[in-house]
């Protein structure tokens, strides 16, 4: 997993452009939703312990609900609401209570509509503003979840920018309808991962824009010969790590790539024994190149920039390590 690290002069110019997004889509389809309705109506009662009574209070209320940090105090407003109103939990898996649940679910979706992110609207000055543009502006070049994929932008035949990332929900947008605009809820991923392995996993995984990227190291086994047979990912003994890993199926996937861990085994133990003289050691060439940076230039890479940077930046600290015990 990769941590996402955004500048603050972006991520403030992200929080901006989300909020007036926010005040010139959700807001307004809230308020007429509010009138819509009889002020006795469970729905607008909801809306109101939820947002708050006046149109100010539902501003800063619905403004922070899709740009709070804290995703955990969000969801205990929300079902703290729900439950002073109609006595029970919004995830009750009672059928009587399943028309209830699907109302509060579709009112939600039409507030704060996901789906029309995806086209997104126009800002002051003629702006857009939509899912691609939020994930462009992350800067995030691979799968933080993977590692294995890149998340790229590209041009269409209609020379609209597109994007090839997902947008995972974190918290999955069907059982958590109140976070679905909220953008540290929306992680950049690949499709593998958001598609194929994660789906509906409930499972509490490693959050990429809080989890350290060192949460799970990537190990080789030790063992004699040049041929890597396993790639191990240490968890640490952090749950979070744990389902990431089951979740995302890493320790299956990344099995793939014993062949590259391999070269660098063999490249790092060769390069330990002779340093610069590596080539002169076992070829007898006098290179005038720097060795290091041509077999291990991917450690003075950022490991977000490109596929697999992190798998081989922990197994060549890992042979580092044991070279210099001995």
């Amino acid at each position: 997993m990769i941590k996402i690290e955004v500048p603050k002069g972006t991520r403030k110019s992200i929080n901006d452009k989300h909020k007036e997004y926010v005040e010139r889509t959700s807001l307004q389809r809230l308020e007429k939703r509010i009138k819509a309705h009889d002020i006795g109506d469970m729905r607008c009662r909801l809306l109101k312990a939820l947002f708050g009574e006046t149109e100010n209070e539902r501003r800063e209320c619905i403004i922070d609900v899709c740009l709070s940090t804290d995703l955990e105090d969000k969801l205990r407003c929300f079902n703290n609401a729900f439950k002073n109103l109609y006595g029970f939990k919004f995830e009750s898996e009672l059928k009587e209570h399943n028309k209830i649940i699907a109302d509060t679910r579709t009112v939600l979706d039409h507030i704060l509509n996901y789906d029309g992110f995806n086209v997104g609207g126009l800002l002051s000055g003629g702006k857009i503003w939509n899912r691609h543009i939020f994930i462009t502006s992350l800067g995030i070049k691979v799968c933080p979840y993977c590692n294995r994929q890149y998340i790229t932008s590209y041009e269409n035949d209609e020379a609209e920018s597109k994007t090839t990332a997902d947008a995972d929900h974190y918290y999955p947008k069907a059982q958590y309808p109140i976070l679905q605009m909220n953008i540290f809820n929306l992680v950049p991923s690949c499709n593998v991962c958001n598609s194929k392995m994660k789906g509906a996993s409930m499972r509490r995984h490693l959050y990429p824009y809080e989890d350290a990227s060192d949460s799970m190291v990537f190990e080789l086994p030790v063992e004699i010969g040049d041929r890597v047979s396993e790639i191990i990912i240490d968890t640490k003994m952090n749950h979070k790590a744990e389902a990431s890993k089951d979740v995302f199926k890493l320790d299956k996937i990344y099995q793939a790539h014993l062949d590259e861990t391999s070269e660098i085994k063999e490249r790092a133990r060769t390069y330990f024994e002779h340093c610069e003289k590596a080539y002169e050691a076992t070829s007898g060439l006098n290179v005038p190149f720097n060795i290091f940076a041509a077999w291990f230039g991917f450690m003075g890479k950022d490991i977000s920039s490109e596929p697999l940077i992190k798998l081989k930046q922990d197994i060549f600290n890992q042979l580092k390590a044991e070279f210099e015990k001995c």
